[in-house]
């Protein structure tokens, strides 16, 4: 992860030099695509592995669950591939803010872009099934070597072929449905895929869940991406591409995180199952790995935001720019760290209801924000709205743990009075 990380933040240096401020804007508006896939991914992508970590022990019951996951992926990734299909007229012309000149080439790499998440977002079927079986080596290796071959076969395309946001597009395209193919199969060979015997599984439960937390992800997703939606508008695009530069090395820090949860969830999951509850000691470990891998090194780039970008870009513009967005970015990643470990308790335990009220209360938080930020045409309001979400997120995270840790030794002392009594 730490290489994927450095890998994507040297790359975007020579992106930026290849392309040039303007293509790199097209590249940057059509990546923000990404959100159509999040939001039809809904709540699937995070309770997946939840599923799988319960039935872990139970091949023949585990294989039912995998061919119903399969069949609902394959339905919610044509949906959203036809969609922006669909779309990308209305998107290059009507939507970002680009010279008429370039919304012909906009056009052309958003629907290029759309096979990229395709492909992407079938292979975080797998992704999420490797994770429920606790194999994250595997998984993260071949996150890596794919996550490698992507922005290699981009550059030698930018390099060799023609320096163009198209190139691009369809040099990570052609990876994405690689590492697509790769993950089945070997998936395949796991025996994971094989064709169960017996009566079809009752998903009706795994639906149930996932509708609820499709609502409180839905939320949470257009908490997350109002940054963007606001400043894909408001921005011309190549104030836009430095946004998402800045904004993609301060998410850099938050991928930091991800082994850790990746790795403690089906922990979570196991212990609530056999206990009832999360041991409160793995919640300190990760909440102490996550300050000393993610929080740490966030704040200490944040003190010498502009250093660092004037070392890494060596492009002026981009430091005029960035330095006051990403500095407010990095102080909500260090907040969205400590709530990501307690939000991993909440959806262990499957309290997806949970989920929802804590980010519909961030949904309205930003809104204000928003509001109150509406005549300001900076790149700050971005990381502004960012903070004040993530600030949301942590207290009333931290308030649900509160209440639930105290609730439980309350009940504990009037068992034991009662039992004392009798």
């Amino acid at each position: 992860m730490v290489w994927l990380n450095i890998l994507s933040v040297l790359s975007i240096t020579i992106y930026v030099k290849l392309l040039g401020a303007g293509s790199w804007g097209i590249v940057a508006a059509c990546s923000s695509l990404q959100l159509l896939f999040n939001l039809i991914d809904l709540g699937f992508g995070q309770i997946v592995p939840r599923w799988i970590a319960r039935e872990a022990n139970d091949l023949e019951l585990l294989r039912k669950y995998i061919s119903v996951f399969h069949k609902i992926y394959a339905g919610l990734a044509l949906s959203g591939f036809f969609a922006l299909q669909a779309g990308a007229y209305a998107l290059a012309y009507y939507w970002f803010n680009v010279p008429a000149e370039q919304s012909a080439q906009l056009e052309l790499c958003i629907r290029l872009i759309a096979f990229q998440l395709l492909f992407q977002f079938a292979n975080s079927l797998y992704v999420g099934i490797w994770q429920g079986l606790q194999l994250q080596v595997q998984a993260n290796l071949r996150a890596s070597l794919f996550g490698t071959l992507k922005h290699a076969a981009a550059m030698a395309a930018l390099l060799w072929l023609a320096p163009s946001p198209v190139t691009y597009a369809a040099a990570f395209g052609i990876v994405a449905l690689a590492e697509l193919v790769t993950s089945a199969v070997a998936t395949q060979r796991k025996g994971l895929m094989a064709r169960s015997s017996g009566s079809a599984v009752a998903v009706r439960p795994f639906i149930s869940e996932a509708a609820v937390l499709s609502i409180g992800i839905m939320v949470g997703l257009a908490v997350s991406q109002m940054d963007r939606i606001v400043l894909s508008r408001s921005v011309p695009v190549d104030s836009f591409g430095v946004y998402v530069v800045v904004a993609n090395l301060a998410l850099a820090f938050l991928s930091l995180q991800a082994p850790l949860t990746r790795a403690y969830f089906p922990v979570l999951v196991q212990d609530i199952k056999q206990n009832g509850h999360a041991n409160p000691a793995t919640i300190r470990r990760l909440i102490l790995g996550s300050t000393v891998v993610c929080v740490l090194p966030a704040l200490a780039m944040c003190i010498g935001a502009d250093w660092v970008l004037r070392l890494w870009l060596q492009n002026e513009h981009f430091v005029q720019l960035g330095t006051a967005p990403l500095r407010l970015l990095l102080i909500a990643m260090c907040l969205n760290a400590i709530y990501s470990c307690l939000y991993q308790v909440i959806l262990a335990q499957g309290f997806a209801h949970i989920i929802v009220k804590i980010n519909l209360a961030c949904l309205v938080i930003g809104i204000v924000t928003v509001a109150i930020l509406h005549d300001i045409t900076s790149l700050w309001v971005g990381g502004a709205i960012w903070v004040t979400t993530t600030f949301t997120q942590l207290v009333l995270g931290l308030s649900w743990y509160w209440m639930v840790t105290q609730g439980k030794s309350v009940k504990d002392r009037l068992l034991g009075t009662k039992n004392g009594k009798a």
